[in-house]
């Protein structure tokens, strides 16, 4: 029977949204942009992040050996350093590659010949991820390869990963911020048209409690039209962020190639989706029930 009346309810409630197509349009459309721009956002940190965690030019580790270190050492050394967290790439740089990049970038190559030997170590040069770990893990890893036996000196300026890492952060909270303030403005709209529905039937409403209707009964298709209309909203959300994303790809492909790589930007995965229409849902439900508990605290008082 209880099964039965929540069909019946939320058949009620779809029949209603249909007679005014018009009216369930704006408010759905109102609800997905609402929506969108939030969720866009953090589509747009995360995409942020994949590109920052391909950029490992400027967070590089430079490992220089001793001039005596044993070849078992250098091995060991490589091994440690290909195992570490965050390690995107480990590059062994011999004496003589070292010598022929010093004189290629330096074109000191006379003066280098006059001294008759080759004056620089062999080293490492580590390529992390800078989003992979906190400034101070990194901070903390590079100083413990700097202790090993075969390294002489390590050089590395971590710095800007802190600063990034702090920019991230920020941006992550103020659109955390943003999307509590809009899912607080989702649920005053969804609020203000149940509130609209309620008005158009306040006679009906107003019957069916005198001959006995309770609360539960009254308020069910209020609470169904918020519900649906939450989850139309979240799809069409999940549909204007897909669509922006396949429009930006273009250009961002061109961008791309300029500076000869390739980048492919994320939207929602499935998973993602299927949350955002269940927060959407949860929104419209919860507006509707905060509009008709007030309306209804008023009729049954």
């Amino acid at each position: 029977m209880n099964l039965h009346m929540r069909l019946e309810a939320a058949q009620n409630a779809l029949h209603t949204l249909l007679r005014q197509p018009a009216a369930t349009l704006m408010t759905v459309l109102a609800l997905a942009i609402v929506l969108a721009l939030p969720v866009g956002l953090f589509a747009a940190l995360n995409n942020l992040q994949q590109l920052l965690g391909h950029w490992r030019d400027q967070a590089q580790v430079s490992l220089f050996l001793h001039r005596d270190a044993s070849a078992a050492d250098i091995e060991r050394l490589q091994a440690l350093l290909e195992h570490g967290a965050g390690v995107a790439s480990v590059r062994y740089v011999g004496k003589t590659a070292a010598l022929r990049e010093f004189e290629h970038n330096a074109g000191m190559a006379a003066a280098i010949q006059t001294l008759g030997e080759n004056p620089l170590p062999a080293s490492f040069v580590v390529e992390l991820n800078p989003l992979a770990q906190s400034p101070g893990a990194l901070r903390t890893l590079v100083a413990r390869w700097g202790q090993e036996p075969a390294v002489a000196s390590a050089q590395s300026d971590l710095r800007w990963v802190a600063r990034l890492q702090a920019i991230l952060a920020l941006g992550k909270r103020a659109v955390w911020m943003l999307a509590g303030l809009l899912a607080v403005g989702a649920v005053l709209v969804m609020g203000n048209t149940i509130r609209l529905h309620i008005a158009q039937r306040r006679d009906e409403i107003d019957i069916a409690s005198l001959v006995g209707a309770t609360r539960a009964f009254i308020r069910r298709p209020f609470l169904y039209q918020g519900l649906f209309q939450g989850a139309i909203a979240g799809v069409l959300a999940w549909v204007i962020i897909a669509v922006t994303v396949s429009v930006l790809q273009g250009p961002v492909d061109h961008l791309a190639g300029l500076y000869g790589t390739q980048f492919h930007l994320l939207g929602l995965s499935s998973g993602q989706g299927l949350i955002l229409i269940a927060a959407s849902a949860l929104l419209g439900w919860l507006g509707s029930r905060l509009a008709v508990g007030r309306h209804l605290d008023h009729t049954f008082s």
